[in-house]
Order: structure tokens, then C-alpha cells, then sequence
């Protein structure tokens, strides 16, 4: 445990150690939430974590006819761009 402390502005300084911990860098997002009388810091995730976050959900399933009806679309709009060049 550590202590900080509150500037005039409202800010606190997370220790280095902490924030080598966890992997912080410069410019992190945080999102602050209050519990009864305690704060607690949680960083934003970034998209790049997030990718394939649903892979489990969507397990033996396929997806709907529309969207591959629209991904076979897309993609012959693709082909005939590509033609064109």
C-alpha cells in the first residue's frame, strides 16, 4: 500500500512501481468509480485487447445470411474496384 496525494488541481500521481505493474503508459485512459467512500482507478480497455473477446460466445455458431450476404457483396465491389485500376 501506498499513499498519494491530492495537488490543489484534484490530481494524484499513481507510483512508478504501480503503473510498471500494471503496464500503464502516458496518456492511458481511466475510468474512476466510486464504491461508498473509496475510488478505484480501472483503465480503459483498448480495441486491440478486445479482439476475439467474443470468440468463445460465437463458438460452433455461424454467422446470419444477411451478413454473408452482405460480406459476398462487399466483396465483388472490391473485386470489380480492383479491375478497374
Amino acid at each position: 500500500m501506498e499513499t498519494v496525494t491530492v495537488t490543489s488541481k484534484g490530481q494524484i500521481t499513481i507510483p512508478s512501481k504501480l503503473r510498471r505493474k500494471l503496464g500503464m503508459v502516458k496518456g492511458e485512459k481511466l475510468m474512476i468509480v466510486r464504491e461508498g467512500d473509496a475510488i478505484k482507478l480501472i483503465p480503459v480497455p483498448k480495441l486491440s485487447k478486445l479482439a476475439g473477446v467474443d470468440k468463445e460466445l460465437f463458438k460452433d455458431r455461424k454467422p446470419s445470411e444477411d451478413i454473408e450476404d452482405i460480406r459476398r457483396r462487399w466483396d465483388e465491389e472490391f473485386e470489380t474496384r480492383v479491375k478497374q485500376t
